[in-house]
């Protein structure tokens, strides 16, 4: 907790410099917290009915959960609707896994067997995840077709892209705007296009970067 709030108070200080002295940050710092707890109750109660939620989990904006199924949520994870509301189905044989330090704005999650998030990945507007192309036309033939699709720590997956089922993401990957991924992506490389393909590695200096 002190973490956060000195890591807020140091946010503000960025971001208005004219008021970096005297009281004022603090008073800034005040209304962020507000804020982050009306955010945190709205986690604790959207997330009542999964089987793990880590610590200082936050929801905002118009945000669907439906668990039929497990799902796991790890620390420090935002599950944000500022552009598109999010939504996150879990159906009775499925099994959702969200890793630490993730940041899920605005998109689509479907799981009908299991879907497994890493560490620190970004999920934009609009951002389709999916293990079964049946979603939708009944669980049970949802999860006959079904393929675990797997996203390692520190993926990007920018708005509108679509994640097919039984792909695996690289860690480190990033999927471009509107591709759609229907085969595995290797560590640390951009894909975009129908269907997905390779335009970049990433290099160290581009990590650094």
């Amino acid at each position: 907790m002190r973490t956060m709030v000195s890591h807020e108070l140091e946010k503000i200080r960025r971001e208005e410099p004219v008021s970096g002295s005297g009281l004022l940050p603090y008073a800034y710092l005040l209304g962020r917290l507000w804020r982050l707890g009306g955010y945190f109750l709205r986690g604790c109660w959207a997330l009542r009915g999964a089987q793990r939620k880590g610590r200082f989990v936050f929801l905002r904006g118009p945000v669907k959960i439906r668990n039929k199924g497990r799902l796991e949520v790890g620390n420090k994870v935002r599950i944000w609707s500022t552009i598109h509301p999010c939504q996150i189905h879990v159906e009775e044989q499925g099994r959702l896994t969200v890793g630490d330090g993730c940041y899920i704005n605005g998109a689509f999650i479907a799981v009908s067997k299991e879907v497994r998030i890493g560490k620190n990945c970004f999920l934009g507007p609009m951002a389709h995840v999916q293990d079964s192309p049946f979603f939708g036309l009944g669980a049970e033939e949802a999860a006959a077709h079904a393929r675990p699709v797997i996203i390692e720590d520190d993926v990007w997956l920018a708005a509108r892209c679509t994640i097919m089922e039984g792909v695996r993401i690289g860690r480190g990957a990033v999927v471009a705007v509107g591709a759609i991924v229907t085969g595995d992506v290797p560590p640390y490389c951009v894909v975009a296009g129908v269907p997905a393909k390779i335009i970049r590695r990433l290099t160290e200096e581009h990590l650094i970067g």
